[in-house]
């Protein structure tokens, strides 16, 4: 019965790690750290979504650090803060689950919707205070959601290997 409702559960925990966040800022670890224990324990493949996660994780945290490297966004006196980390392991999960589906999309439609969709949610992140995104806006979206694409496309052939991958899921 869990498996039922595991995409709607995910997808809820996910949404709740990440107004956490941008509603409590730095005091948002607690909420996000149950968040992110909830998720694994739901998750139905612990293993293969745990290995995942953890190098995963890296190519995530890579993001981060190449776009603050080169001014594109910046998280104030913290190069990488713990919050963003937690969130980052909430959002591999969610690869995982509810937003899996993102990753056996055609290229056509992959690349516009992580290249223009997740820039929006830093974009929100900045109008709360929780970080600081290059100006003029537009540069800001295109080298970002340039970053993320790239980083995006290899968290997607990192979910395609065997010894990762769900089952028998394969990418086309």
């Amino acid at each position: 019965m869990m498996k039922k409702y595991s995409v709607a559960i995910n997808f809820v925990l996910f949404q709740l790690a990440w107004f956490s966040v941008f509603f409590l800022k730095e005091d948002a670890l607690f909420p996000v750290a149950v968040t992110v224990a909830l998720m694994f324990l739901f998750s139905a493949h612990k293993g293969r979504d745990g290995k995942f996660v953890v190098v995963g994780l890296s190519i995530g945290l890579a993001i981060e650090i190449i776009a603050v490297t080169v001014g594109v966004i910046s998280y104030g006196t913290a190069l990488i803060p713990v919050w963003l980390v937690l969130l980052w392991v909430a959002l591999l999960f969610s690869f995982r689950e509810s937003l899996n589906k993102l990753f056996h999309l055609p290229i056509k439609l992959r690349a516009p919707i992580v290249w223009l969709c997740t820039p929006g949610s830093y974009y929100a992140g900045s109008k709360a205070g929780v970080l600081i995104t290059l100006e003029p806006l537009w540069l800001f979206w295109i080298i970002y959601g340039a970053i993320w694409f790239v980083g995006f496309e290899c968290l997607r052939w990192l979910d395609a290997q065997s010894h990762i991958r769900r089952n028998d899921e394969v990418l086309s």
